[in-house]
């Protein structure tokens, strides 16, 4: 039998590798998040060879092979791992004689032609079988951290359950009164009933109209709730992941995934509630027409069974173009808020046409899978709208058979056509949820991501103030499992008040040290020590808060220049606000702004220069007189007077500072100078004792002198 590979999204560029590898483990029974193997192993930005995931199989227990070859002369048997088109990776599931089935970590599973297939093969195959070690594994249920989320809303959801259902128990009466008004009021001619009928009906509509007004409020309400409750768990956990999480995915994915959120308790509060009512409901009409009359009952029962299974299976036909058009939709979003935030460059490079033709071919892609969508959908949907139409008008048919020969009434067959009509209604709303919560599961594997992913300690010692020493002891620092060491064995210790500068050629691994000291990025091996406490040990943002950065990546937000410096923090007093601008050299320049320090930054702070850029940020770091700074290539943009200005401010604080600097001359007064190369450090000491020793530093310095 036909055994489907499950799809796993890659969120990542460069982990198309490990979510191939995660499939194939599912596969054979090791259920495995790619949050799990990503968190175990790591990321490289530039992915994993063959030669990577065959240590990866033996991990887990697989026995693994590599083939070179064209497919039609390998020995292997499917599912295996394809490289394709010389930069990405993904599972065959299936091959036959004219087609082959795909599942690929970023579009999801398809099937394409043999000759598509040998097109884009890139030669080399990978095949992984369990070997007597591999563990059968249990998959852990991706529905946990939402049902968490009703059981907090179990009060509002019962209301609403139980308004629901004295709402849908007047489907029940209908078809009573139907037949009791046309077998006791119509056929005999009792016309006193009649204003007696007016009343009830009346009433029926007012308690109608308060249950319904009711149950609305219950799940505007209950909405309303897990809006809030999901948001803020999603966007708290967000931002409380480490730096490494955000690096290889992009913006608008992510703003896409939060997006998701409204989807999610659109389905929750409506759908969850519709799924406990219809299943009642279809039990209770079904009991109620075998017993009205058990032929009829019978017929109806099969119809509206055969109308859910063409949902259903609709369903899980269109489930995989659901998959693509997510994708589809979070591709072409996330490419035009890239672009979007790039628009300084893509005006400078004339690319606007190159630009929109890419995202017009991104977008008719996903209107493409959209139609094919649409269409199916539309097909089934013709299917069970002809079951629908025809389902009472066969009941009439058999009916007037019965009633003709005496076993029904007029009425109760009037009252069985019009409990057929409701039967339907449950049924097509359970397939409708089945949907739904299939759809839904799409949407919980991109909230996953954020929600499983490790987020950095916050638990730790909360220590104030710092002195400024800070001591790195044998620290390596390296991607992923499978890269290259970025910094090797560093040793280093920088005492309270010391002004400690870091030089070196680009790709030395300056900036990644810089990363590494404030906590950004956790160190594979070594630790580094604050007042001689391991950073293990601290509670991380306590530490930060007493470090002033400005980081090549650090940037402005749209708001005022008082906001910006601040960080949108009212508590921070004016004369606090301008004393930082001043040691930045930049008060100057924000009063001779029309609106003064509440002047508008853009997005990015576009609407400023490069140097007033770089003293806002300056004076955003300086703000809250931190006891270490650290300056990434910080005044870099700026002219020798400005930055004269600014070094002389510095040197009056006492406090530890750490300047990263390309240029030379901005560093010599530095009490040291740490020389870096190939992520090694390799000299250390003043400007005077570097050059005397006549090593790398002295190299850099002759080259910028000439």
């Amino acid at each position: 039998m036909f055994k489907r590979v499950p799809f796993i999204e890659q969120m990542e560029h460069s982990e198309c590798g490990l979510a191939s590898l995660a499939m194939i483990l599912n596969y054979h029974g090791h259920k495995i998040t790619l949050t799990e193997i990503r968190e175990r192993y790591g990321v490289s930005k530039r992915g994993i060879s063959l030669g990577n995931l065959l240590e990866l199989g033996n991990d887990f227990h697989l026995k693994c092979n590599v083939y070179k070859g064209k497919l039609t002369e390998l020995p292997f048997s499917v599912p295996a791992i394809l490289y394709w088109e010389d930069r990405h990776y993904v599972v065959l599931e299936r091959l036959g004689k004219n087609y082959a089935t795909i599942v690929d970590p970023d579009n999801g599973r398809r099937k394409i032609s043999i000759e598509e297939l040998e097109k884009r093969y890139s030669g080399y195959l990978f095949q992984a079988e369990p070997d007597e070690g591999f563990i059968i594994r249990k998959k852990k249920s991706q529905w946990g951290f939402l049902l968490s989320f009703l059981r907090g809303q179990s009060t509002f959801l019962s209301s609403l359950i139980l308004v629901s259902f004295l709402l849908q128990g007047l489907g029940f009466l209908i078809p009573q009164l139907t037949q009791w008004i046309t077998d006791e009021v119509i056929m005999p001619g009792k016309n006193e009933y009649l204003m007696i009928i007016g009343i009830g009906i009346a009433g029926l509509f007012l308690f109608h109209q308060f249950f319904s007004f009711l149950r609305s409020y219950f799940i505007v309400v209950l909405q309303t709730k897990l809006d809030l409750a999901l948001m803020t768990a999603f966007v708290t956990q967000l931002f409380h992941l480490p730096f490494s999480f955000f690096e290889n995915r992009k913006g608008g994915e992510l703003v896409f995934r939060a997006n998701s959120n409204v989807y999610i308790r659109q389905i929750l509060s409506s759908k969850t509630v519709s799924l406990v009512i219809d299943s009642i409901l279809v039990i209770s009409y079904a009991c109620l027409l075998f017993y009205q009359e058990w032929h009829l009952g019978l017929m109806i029962t099969l119809l509206s069974f055969l109308l859910f299974l063409i949902l259903t299976f609709s369903t899980r036909w269109t489930r995989k173009l659901t998959d693509q058009q997510i994708s589809a939709q979070t591709k072409t979003q996330a490419y035009l808020t890239e672009n979007i935030f790039g628009i300084c460059d893509v005006k400078v490079l004339g690319a606007e046409e190159k630009v929109h033709n890419h995202w017009r071919n991104l977008f008719t892609d996903q209107l493409a899978i959209a139609k094919k969508h649409s269409l199916l959908t539309s097909a089934f949907d013709t299917i069970s709208s002809g079951i629908q139409f025809t389902t009472p008008l066969l009941v009439l048919w058999m009916g007037a058979t019965l009633v003709l020969d005496g076993s029904l009434t007029l009425g109760q067959l009037l009252g069985i056509s019009a409990l057929s009509s409701a039967f339907m209604v449950p049924i097509i709303s359970l397939s409708s949820s089945y949907s739904q919560f299939i759809i839904l599961g799409s949407y919980i594997r991109r909230l996953q991501d954020v929600i499983e992913s490790k987020p950095e300690g916050t638990k730790g010692e909360i220590v104030s103030p710092l002195s400024g020493e800070i001591e790195l002891r044998n620290v390596s620092f390296k991607y992923g499992y499978f890269s290259e060491n970025v910094l090797s064995d560093i040793q280093l210790h920088i005492h309270p008040g010391e002004k400690v500068a870091i030089v070196g050629a680009s790709g030395s691994g300056k900036s990644t040290l810089a990363k590494i000291l404030i906590g950004l990025y956790t160190p594979h091996e070594g630790t580094i020590f604050f007042d001689n406490k391991p950073l293990s040990d601290i509670n991380i943002q306590s530490l930060r808060q007493q470090v002033g950065v400005v980081l090549q990546e650090t940037r402005l937000f749209h708001g005022t220049i008082q906001n910006n410096i601040s960080l949108f923090d009212k508590k921070v007093p004016m004369e606090k606000l301008i004393e930082a601008a001043h040691m930045a050299d930049i008060h100057q320049d924000i009063v001779e702004q029309p609106l003064g320090y509440n002047t508008i930054v853009s997005e990015g702070g576009s609407n400023f220069s490069g140097g007033q850029r770089q003293r806002l940020l300056l004076a955003r770091a300086l703000l809250h007189q931190p006891n270490i700074i650290l300056l990434d290539e910080a005044t870099s943009a700026l002219d020798n007077i400005r930055e004269a200005n600014i070094k002389r401010c510095l040197s009056e604080l006492h406090c530890t500072q750490i300047m990263i600097a390309h240029r030379l001359s901005t560093i010599q007064q530095s009490d040291r100078i740490l020389v870096m190369h190939e992520g090694k450090l390799v000299e250390n000491g003043t400007h005077e004792e570097l050059l005397q020793k006549g090593g790398f530093y002295h190299a850099l310095y002759t080259s910028q002198e000439v």
